[in-house]
């Protein structure tokens, strides 16, 4: 059973793949935590967890749904990380938490995919983004294969300071970098809902036909990306910088087969 959760799109471009591969099935986290449930799961084949860093450590709110998830049946567990550069210490946190849930856990590895941090850079051409999957590839191929073998997945990238960047920034990011403040609408917005659909902690409701934001927003900037109109941005930082949004698998392999 493949568990994911996504904010544009990456980590569910590869749960899709690894299900394909492994004749496995999908299990969305972003509608766990959109309807306030515990994850419940039972799987006679490996539990894979596939999610984004934020901050060099997987999503807050993820780590805390996985620490109080009920997963029965198969105790061995992987973890694949969607990111940027690298993941600093992610592993070792999980580890140590699926460690102390008694489940066998047999390894980590980050996928580099598109940046969508759009703090950072400005976002491809949907083209040029959607050309650069195929790099990705070869990558999720080995890893399907460690995975039929039985064999541990290991972490290839390395982060200067990873301790440091996985604590006390990780705690900076999660504190600081999410205020429902700094979010500002556009007079382009069109009122469609798709930032309050599509955000995964319930953190926009729509008011006189227009997005507002509460205190719970966890910075995966799904609503930013998925806007028709970019109406939405934080402070005037992400401006001007394009949007990303992974196609779908099955979508990406008709165009690119």
């Amino acid at each position: 059973m493949i568990l994911y959760f996504t904010g544009t799109g990456n980590s569910k471009f590869v749960a899709d793949y690894l299900a394909e591969q492994l004749e496995d099935i999908t299990v969305s986290m972003n509608k766990m935590l959109k309807s306030n449930e515990n994850l419940i799961c039972e799987s006679e084949k490996p539990y894979i967890v596939v999610a984004p860093i934020y901050a060099w450590r997987f999503p807050r709110v993820i780590e805390e749904l996985l620490k109080n998830a009920e997963l029965k049946g198969n105790k061995t567990v992987y973890c694949i990380a969607t990111m940027g550069e690298n993941s600093g210490n992610a592993d070792k946190y999980l580890k140590r938490m699926f460690t102390d849930k008694a489940m066998n856990f047999t390894g980590y590895i980050g996928v580099e995919m598109q940046n969508n941090y759009l703090f950072m850079e400005k976002m491809p051409k949907p083209k040029d983004a959607e050309k650069n999957l195929g790099k990705v590839i070869p990558k999720l191929s080995k890893i399907v294969a460690a995975i039929k073998a039985g064999d541990t997945l290991c972490k290839e990238d390395k982060t200067p300071f990873a301790a440091l960047m996985s604590s006390a920034v990780n705690a900076g990011f999660n504190k600081f970098m999410v205020k429902k403040q700094s979010f500002n609408v556009g007079a382009n917005c069109i009122s469609c809902g798709k930032c309050v659909s599509g955000c995964p902690v319930n953190n926009i409701s729509m008011q006189d036909k227009k997005p507002v934001f509460s205190n719970k927003c966890i910075g995966c900037l799904a609503c930013l990306h998925h806007c028709p109109k970019q109406a939405i941005n934080v402070r005037k930082d992400t401006q001007d910088k394009g949007r990303y949004v992974c196609p779908e698998y099955k979508h990406w392999k008709v165009k690119n087969n």
